[in-house]
Order: C-alpha cells, then sequence, then structure tokens
C-alpha cells in the first residue's frame, strides 16, 4: 500500500492511497488577483463554527488550523458573506482567486474538494439544460405573486397560475434528472466524505428506507463522522415523520394567538398541511384542500396548517384570508430564523424538524390513535394518492 507522508505546521502527517478516516492540520495558502491589502475570512464547522481570517500581504495570505476530518468551508473578502464553498483537507493545500470578487478559485491539494469538482462537473450538463427552464419557472412565479399582491381579479390570477404550473411541469422531470446524476455519484463513492456531506441535502427527498440504505453503505468512519452524525439525525426525523410512527406531540399558537396542541385533535383523524405563504404549489394545493375539507369534515376529518412563515407572519395571515383557508386551525412552524442562521442547528420546537419535513408542500396524515398512516408530497406518496386514502378510510 502507498504511504503519502507531508509536514503541516511542523507536524508529520501521514495518509494512504486507497480511503480512509482522515484528521490532522491543515495549511491553506492563498493568492488573489487585483487585491493587494485587507483581510480575507475563512468558515468551517468542524464540530463547532469557526471563522478565521488572515491579512492580505502583496496579494498573498495563509491560514492553519487542525481539523477532526474534512469539512466544507467558505472564503470571502467579508465576514459573513457568500464567497467560495470548497471542502478543506487536513493536507497543505492552495487556493488562486482570480477575482477580488471572490467568483472564481482553483484549489490544489484537497483530495475531498477534487471529489466535489468530480460531482460538480457531472451536474454541469444537466444544471445548464435546467436553466432557461428554472428561470422561466421563476419568472413566472414572481408575476404570479406580485399579482396576488395588487389584488388582480380572479381570471388574472387563474391565468398567471397555469402559466406558472405549466412552466414547473416543465422542470420537474430535469429535477429528477438532476438529483439522479448526485444518486449516481453517492452510490459509486461510499467512501467518500463528499458524499456524506451532500447526501444531507437530499434526505427530503427520500423515504426512510430509501435514506436509511444509502447511510448503510457509507464507511463506518463516515457514519460516525460530523455528517454521518446529521445524517442519521436526519434520518430520524424522516422516521417521526414516516408512516407507522407515532405523531411527534407539540403545542403552537394560532393566528388569533390561542394555544393549538395536537392533544386537540385527539379522535379525529388529522391532515398536517406543510405549506408557506411564497410556495405557489402550496397556494393552488389550498383549494383542493377546500373539497376534501367539505367532503369529509362531518365524518371525522380536520386540518392543521403548518406555516413556514415565522419570519413574515404578516403575509402568513394575509394569505390565508386571500385563500379563504381559515375554516380550519393554522399555525407557524416554530422557527427562531435568526438563531437558525447563526448556527443552522435544528431547534426542538421546530414542528418541521419534529416531523422530518425539510420542503413544502407536504402532508402527512394522522389517524384518531395519533399514529401516522400516510405521507404526500415531498419525501412521500404523490398528492393523487390522497383523494384514494381519504376515500379508503372514510
Amino acid at each position: 500500500m502507498k504511504k503519502l507522508t507531508t509536514v503541516v505546521m511542523g507536524i508529520l502527517v501521514t495518509s494512504f492511497s486507497i480511503a480512509q478516516e482522515k484528521r490532522g492540520p491543515f495549511q491553506l495558502d492563498g493568492t488573489i488577483t487585483g487585491k493587494d491589502n485587507g483581510y480575507v475570512y475563512l468558515r468551517y464547522g468542524n464540530g463547532f463554527y469557526i471563522e478565521d481570517s488572515s491579512a492580505i500581504r502583496n496579494g498573498t495570505f495563509s491560514f492553519k488550523g487542525i481539523l477532526s476530518e474534512p469539512v466544507l468551508a467558505t472564503i470571502s473578502s467579508t465576514s459573513g458573506e457568500s464567497g467560495i464553498n470548497f471542502y478543506l483537507d487536513p493536507a497543505i493545500i492552495t487556493i488562486n482567486i482570480k477575482s477580488p470578487t471572490f467568483q472564481d478559485a482553483t484549489i490544489k491539494g484537497s483530495v475531498t474538494q477534487d471529489e466535489y469538482q468530480e460531482l460538480v462537473n457531472d451536474r454541469t450538463s444537466v444544471q445548464q439544460e435546467m436553466a432557461p427552464l428554472s428561470q422561466a419557472f421563476e419568472d413566472a412565479n414572481k408575476q404570479y405573486l406580485k399579482a396576488i399582491q395588487a389584488r388582480k381579479s380572479e381570471a388574472e390570477l387563474s391565468t398567471l397560475k397555469a402559466k406558472a404550473d405549466a412552466a414547473r411541469e416543465k422542470l420537474q422531470p430535469l429535477q429528477e434528472k438532476a438529483r439522479e446524476v448526485s444518486y449516481s455519484f453517492f452510490r459509486s463513492h461510499p467512501d467518500s466524505y463528499v458524499t456524506a456531506a451532500e447526501l444531507r441535502y437530499f434526505t427530503s427527498y427520500m423515504k426512510a428506507e430509501t435514506l436509511k440504505s444509502y447511510i448503510a453503505k457509507l464507511s463506518p468512519w463516515l457514519q460516525t463522522s460530523i455528517y454521518g452524525k446529521e445524517l442519521s439525525e436526519a434520518l430520524e426525523t424522516v422516521q417521526n415523520g414516516s408512516p407507522g410512527s407515532r405523531a411527534q406531540l407539540f403545542s403552537q399558537r394560532d393566528m388569533n394567538g390561542n394555544p393549538v396542541s395536537l392533544m386537540d385533535f385527539k379522535g379525529k383523524y388529522l391532515l398536517l398541511d406543510f405549506w408557506a405563504s411564497w410556495c405557489l404549489p402550496c397556494r393552488k394545493n389550498s383549494s383542493h384542500l377546500k373539497e376534501l375539507y367539505a367532503l369529509y369534515k362531518d365524518k371525522g376529518l380536520t386540518i392543521l396548517g403548518v406555516a413556514d412563515n415565522d419570519d413574515k407572519p404578516e403575509e402568513w395571515k394575509k394569505a390565508i384570508t386571500k385563500d379563504g383557508v381559515s375554516i380550519w386551525n393554522h399555525v407557524l412552524r416554530g422557527l427562531d430564523t435568526n438563531k437558525f442562521k447563526e448556527d443552522g442547528k435544528p431547534q426542538p420546537g421546530d414542528i418541521y424538524n419534529m416531523y422530518g419535513v425539510h420542503a413544502v408542500p407536504t402532508e402527512i396524515l394522522i389517524n384518531p390513535d395519533g399514529v401516522i398512516i400516510a405521507r404526500f408530497g415531498s419525501g412521500g406518496d404523490g398528492y393523487e394518492q390522497l383523494d384514494t386514502k381519504l376515500a379508503e378510510i372514510f
């Protein structure tokens, strides 16, 4: 087995040509064009959040530190701003930034970054294919939301909604194709820290058993890594929101300030509707939910809307009134957005976290005994099966 040895900060760092656990010191030496002075900021999570700075001298800078494992890092010209993302390894790494605005860089010496670049290259073709369709959907969505805010006529809103729906339907097959590119990389790189890190962003699209199978294929040291532990936590929340699991208890205040608890719905079939005022598919789905509610409310069905609007509660209330869905209860998810921006960690009182919801719209159906019996939308079955399920029950 070929052995490679380097010296970093006076310490011998030995790595092997096959995949293995990585830890130790790192040194990041950089150059930047068009910026001879000032500071460069490096941020990364290594079990806890770290932000370091380095003075630029004649267009060069340097960072040193200790890593328990490879981590995703960001380097920028201003503290807290979005800069260049890359994977930091316990090794000697060079980064050559080709613009003072931190838009382009060449990185050498990080094996994990090389693997990430391989994934980026794999994604390039489908992302280029998606770009015009993504823009078309974004433009159509903005037009529709502006029309809602401007209180346009129902006829005009219907036309704009149809346009946005059509744009979204064209985009969806390519979104699925893009996800499959990443899944293929994950399957072929079970020993890569990139797989463990990037897999976290796909948990909302997976059922519990699928996510569990991907985690099981990771190397043992990856399963116990920082990213591996986050995946295990994500799996637990997905399982909490999966059919067969007991519904997680919570209490939150509704739009009128009155307390609402999951226990208030004991003895009924409860449909948790995870949505947001800014989510076009969610708003479209409300019309159908009203039809289902009218059909089954006297037979034991009730609905509780859980909105991702903690930072814009007024928009939440306006949407409820506009869409005519105040006929059932509504609460916010319970996310402290400022705290989440600071540490990015799950919060105990966040209903979305309790049920493993990472994307809207999502619907979760709970039976009168408090057991989840179906999940629809993100990470579950299609919405067309909601009608079938309710018909079977009632």
